[in-house]
C-alpha cells in the first residue's frame, strides 16, 4: 500500500509528515482578480450565453467540473512545494546497533540466520550500507547485554547469552557525547531479557531520548511467531514442604501453533522420571498447568519440568525449567478448640492417628465446663483452654476453631487470633457447626474479617441442615487439599464417590480475592452449588472456612478400604502448616542463575512476637555444589516494602547451592533462629525464551522517539525517512508536488468526465 501511495504522490507518506506545504511561484492580487473574471467568463459564454437543454442540475455539475479543472490547472501553475528537513550528507553521525546475542544465530526465516540478514545488509557493498554511509557518519555497535564499538558487521558472531536493548541505547548515546547524533538505527530480534522488569528503565530511556530529539528506527529480523515452538515460560513451586504432603507446581506453557490441542509435560526428581501428564493448550494463549507430585524423600531436590518437544519444534532449549524445594521432615504444631463432643472431633484425631509429622494438639470443652486435652507435652500445658497471650499462641502453626461460640472468647483472645493470621503469619481454619459463624455470633467479631466469606449481619439461628455433595471447584481441582489421589480423573471418581455431607449454615458470598476450593452441590437442585472449603490470604497468613460440618460420614459411610477421608484432613491439616512465616526467612529472588550471574538472597528477621528485628547479627555461610564452604557478608535492605537484609552470591560452579543463615541479636547474643535458601546455578540460555521477534517492543521504541519501524524487507525506506530528521546538521529543502501522478490524473479524470458528460447530452 506505502509504495502505491509513494507511486502517486512521489514521495513516502513519511516525508508529508515532517514538512510544511507551500507555493514556488505567488502570483500578485492583480493577476488572480483577472484569472477568476477569466474562469467566469469562460463558464458564462459555455454554459449561459447560448440556450442549452440542461436541467439546472446537469448545469451545476458541468460547471464544477470545469471550475475544479481550471483551479487545479491555476493550481499547478503556483508550483506547489513541500518545505522538510534533509540532513546535510556528512555533516552528522548515527549510531547502527547491531543484536549479537545468540538469538539471533536462528533461522527461522528460510536457510538465512537473523544474525546473516543484518550481516547482509550492512556489509560494505550492500545497498543498504552504501546508502546510509553516503548520507551519515556510521558509529556501528554490536550489542547483546552491554553495547560495544566495532569496525563492521563481520565482527558479529552471535554469542551473546542475554539481550539489554535498553542498556544498549543508553551507551550509544553516551558515547555519542558532544557528537551531532541524528538518530539511533536499531538492527534487531527485539528480544530483551536483561535481569529485572524494563518496564520503568524503558519508559525512563525513550523520555530521554525523545527530550534529546534522536528518533529510533528499529529494523526487525526473525519470524514474530515461531512455527510448531512449545515453550515453558516459567514454572513456580513452593520453597518448602512437608515429607509426604502433596506438592503442586505451577507451569506456564506457551504454544506457538493453534492448531496443537495438547502436550505431555515430564516431572523429573533429581534427574530421575517421577510423573508426566499431559496437559490441554488453550490455541496460542499462554496455558497455566499444575502438576502434583508427591518428592520421595525429605531433603533438598530439583525438579526438572519439561514439555516433550517434536522433531519439527524450531527451538527445543526453551522446554524445560527447573524449581528446588526443600522436603522437610518437621513436625509443626496444631491447636485444634472444639467446643462441644461431637463426631467431627473424634473422626479427624482418628484420621492423623497414623500421621508422623503433624502434631495435633486439642482442647474439647466438656458439658461441665472443662477442658480435655490431647497431644500435650505436659500436664500444665492449656490447663486453662485456649491460649490468652501471644507467647503462648505463637509457638502453633494453625489454629482450628471448631463448634465454638464467640463469647466463649475473650476480646484478648480475639485479638490475639487475628495477631496469629496478619503478623504471627499462622493459619486459621474455622469448622462447621451449630455454633459456627453467624450462628456462633461471630459476624460483630474481628474473626469475621479474618474469614474468606462474609457472615450474615445478624446472628442465625442453624436450620435443618441441607445435604450437598462436595466436588472440587474449577480453581480449586489441583489444590493439594482437593486431591484425594494424583491423577485428575482418578481424583474426580473419588469425589463422585464420597457421601453426602451437610452444611448448618449456607453462606454463599465470598470475599474478593477468596479461592473456593471445594463446592457443596445440592443433592435436591443440582444446578445450585455453594461454597464449601474457601481459602484467602490475611496479612501474612490466610483463612480457611469449611462449611461442613459432618466430614465424618466420609469415614463412617464408605467401605474401610476406602481412605478418602483420612487422604482430605491430612492434606489439609499439611496445608495448613506449609509456608507459614519462621522467625528467619531466606529466599533468593530466582531458583536458577547462569554461571557468574549474581544470586541475590534476601533476608528477613522477627523476634518471638514476629516483629522485624534492625540491627541483628547474621552470620550467612554458602555451600558450593563441590561442598566448598565460605561465609558472605549480610547488608540491611529496605526496599518495595521489604524490611530485612541482603547477601550476593556469585556462583562459579554448576549445580545446587545452599545458604544457610542464623540472626542473632543484643549482648547476650540471643539466637532468634536459622534459615536455609537454595538456588540452582548453570548453563542458562535466556535467548531460547520468547525467541520470535519482538515486534510491539520495536514499534514502541520506534513510536515514542519519533522514529519507526521496519521489516527487513522495508528497511531501504530507512535511509529516506532518517535524511529527513530534524536536527542541528539539517536544513530546509523545497520538493516539488506539480508534477506527482497523482495531478495528471485528476486533470485527466476532471476533463474527461466534463467531456463524457457533455457527449452525453448532445454538446460535444
Amino acid at each position: 500500500m506505502e509504495q502505491v501511495v509513494s507511486f502517486l504522490f512521489k514521495y513516502r507518506p513519511a516525508l508529508f509528515s515532517k514538512s510544511q506545504f507551500g507555493f514556488g511561484a505567488r502570483p500578485s492580487i492583480l493577476f488572480i482578480v483577472a484569472a477568476m473574471a477569466l474562469l467566469g467568463l469562460l463558464v458564462y459564454f459555455i454554459y449561459f450565453r447560448a440556450p442549452l437543454k440542461l436541467n439546472p442540475a446537469w448545469r451545476a455539475g458541468l460547471i464544477t467540473l470545469r471550475c475544479v479543472l481550471i483551479a487545479l490547472i491555476f493550481l499547478l501553475l503556483m508550483r506547489p512545494v513541500i518545505v522538510a528537513p534533509s540532513v546535510v550528507p556528512g555533516s552528522s553521525y548515527v549510531a547502527v546497533l547491531m543484536d549479537d546475542s545468540s538469538s539471533m544465530l536462528m533461522a527461522d526465516e528460510g536457510s538465512l540466520t537473523r544474525l546473516d540478514a543484518v550481516k547482509q545488509m550492512m556489509s560494505p557493498d550492500a545497498k543498504f550500507h552504501t546508502g546510509l554511509e553516503e548520507k551519515f557518519k556510521l558509529r556501528p555497535y554490536k550489542f547483546a547485554h552491554r553495547a560495544e564499538r566495532v569496525q563492521d558487521a563481520s565482527e558479529l558472531a552471535g554469542g551473546g547469552s542475554r539481550t539489554d536493548l535498553v542498556a544498549a541505547m543508553e551507551q550509544a548515546v553516551r558515547d555519542s557525547a558532544g557528537l551531532p547524533l541524528s538518530g539511533i538505527v536499531v538492527m534487531t530480534d527485539g528480544s530483551s531479557n536483561s535481569e529485572g522488569d524494563i518496564t520503568e528503565s524503558l519508559s525512563t530511556t525513550l523520555n530521554n531520548l525523545r527530550g534529546r530529539g534522536l528518533p529510533v528506527f528499529a529494523v526487525g529480523v526473525g519470524a514474530t511467531e515461531l512455527a510448531g515452538d512449545v515453550e515453558i515460560v516459567r514454572a513456580t513451586a513452593p520453597r518448602r514442604a512437608l515429607a509426604g504432603s502433596l506438592v503442586t507446581a505451577e507451569v506456564l506453557v506457551r504454544a506457538s501453533d493453534a492448531s496443537r490441542r495438547s502436550v505431555r509435560i515430564d516431572l523429573a526428581e533429581d534427574n530421575r522420571p517421577l510423573r508426566s501428564q499431559e496437559i490441554p493448550l488453550q490455541g496460542q494463549a499462554t496455558t497455566v498447568a499444575r502438576i502434583t507430585f508427591t518428592p520421595t524423600t525429605p531433603g533438598l531436590h530439583r525438579y526438572n519440568i519439561s514439555a516433550a518437544a517434536s522433531e519439527e519444534e524450531p527451538v527445543k532449549d526453551n522446554n524445560s525449567v527447573e524449581v528446588v524445594v526443600e522436603v522437610e521432615d518437621a513436625r509443626p504444631k496444631i491447636l485444634y478448640m472444639e467446643g462441644e463432643p461431637r463426631w467431627e472431633y473424634g473422626k479427624v484425631r482418628e484420621a492423623l492417628s497414623g500421621e508422623k509429622n503433624i502434631v495435633l494438639v486439642s482442647i474439647l470443652r466438656s458439658a461441665d465446663g472443662k477442658y480435655y486435652r490431647q497431644g500435650v507435652e505436659s500436664g500444665e500445658d492449656l490447663a486453662t483452654g485456649f491460649p490468652k497471650s501471644e507467647e503462648e499462641l505463637f509457638k502453633y502453626d494453625a489454629v482450628i476453631i471448631g463448634s465454638v461460640e464467640a463469647t466463649f472468647f475473650t476480646f484478648d483472645q480475639i485479638r490475639v487470633i487475628e495477631q496469629f493470621v496478619s503478623r504471627r503469619g499462622g493459619t486459621l481454619l474455622a469448622l462447621g457447626g451449630s455454633k459456627s459463624f453467624s450462628a456462633g455470633g461471630y459476624n460483630n467479631t474481628p474473626v469475621a474479617d479474618l474469614l474468606p466469606v462474609y457472615l450474615s449481619a445478624q446472628n442465625v439461628a442453624v436450620s435443618e441442615p441441607q445435604t450437598f455433595k462436595a466436588a472440587p471447584s474449577d480453581r480449586g481441582r489441583d489444590h493439594p487439599a482437593a486431591r484425594l489421589l494424583e491423577q485428575a480423573d482418578a481424583n474426580q471418581k473419588a469425589w463422585e464417590m464420597m457421601p453426602p455431607i451437610s452444611l448448618p449454615e449456607v453462606i454463599a458470598d465470598t470475599k474478593p480475592g477468596a479461592t473456593v476450593i471445594l463446592e457443596a452441590r445440592s443433592t435436591r437442585d443440582r444446578n445450585r452449588a455453594v461454597p464449601l472449603l474457601v481459602e484467602e490470604r490475611y496479612g501474612r497468613g490466610r483463612t480457611l472456612a469449611m462449611m461442613a460440618s459432618d466430614t465424618w460420614r466420609w469415614r463412617m459411610m464408605v467401605e474401610s478400604k476406602n481412605k478418602s477421608f483420612e487422604t482430605f484432613w491430612k492434606n489439609l491439616l499439611r496445608y495448613t502448616v506449609e509456608q507459614v512465616r519462621r522467625p528467619v526467612e531466606a529466599a533468593p529472588d530466582r531458583g536458577f542463575y547462569g554461571r557468574g550471574e549474581p544470586a541475590r538472597i534476601r533476608v528477613e528477621v522477627a523476634d518471638e512476637k514476629y516483629v522485624n528485628v534492625a540491627g541483628a547479627q547474621l552470620t550467612a555461610r554458602v555451600t558450593s555444589p563441590s561442598g566448598k564452604s565460605f561465609e558472605v557478608p549480610m547488608k540491611q535492605a529496605l526496599e518495595g516494602g521489604f524490611e530485612g537484609y541482603e547477601a550476593t552470591v556469585i556462583p562459579d560452579e554448576d549445580g545446587l547451592y545452599k545458604f544457610d543463615v542464623s540472626a542473632r541479636r543484643g549482648k547476650e547474643n540471643t539466637l532468634l533462629g536459622a534459615a536455609r535458601a537454595s538456588f540452582v546455578a548453570g548453563p542458562l540460555n535466556r535467548e531460547a525464551y520468547g525467541a520470535a521477534q519482538n515486534r510491539e517492543l520495536l514499534r514502541r521504541i520506534a513510536s515514542e522517539t519519533g522514529g519507526r519501524y521496519y521489516t527487513a524487507a522495508e528497511a531501504s525506506n530507512l535511509i529516506e525517512d532518517l535524511t529527513h530528521t530534524e536536527g542541528p546538521s539539517s536544513m530546509r529543502v523545497s520538493y516539488d508536488l506539480w508534477d506527482m501522478p497523482v495531478n495528471f490524473l485528476l486533470v485527466v479524470a476532471l476533463a474527461a468526465g466534463e467531456w463524457f458528460i457533455r457527449k452525453r447530452k448532445g454538446l460535444a
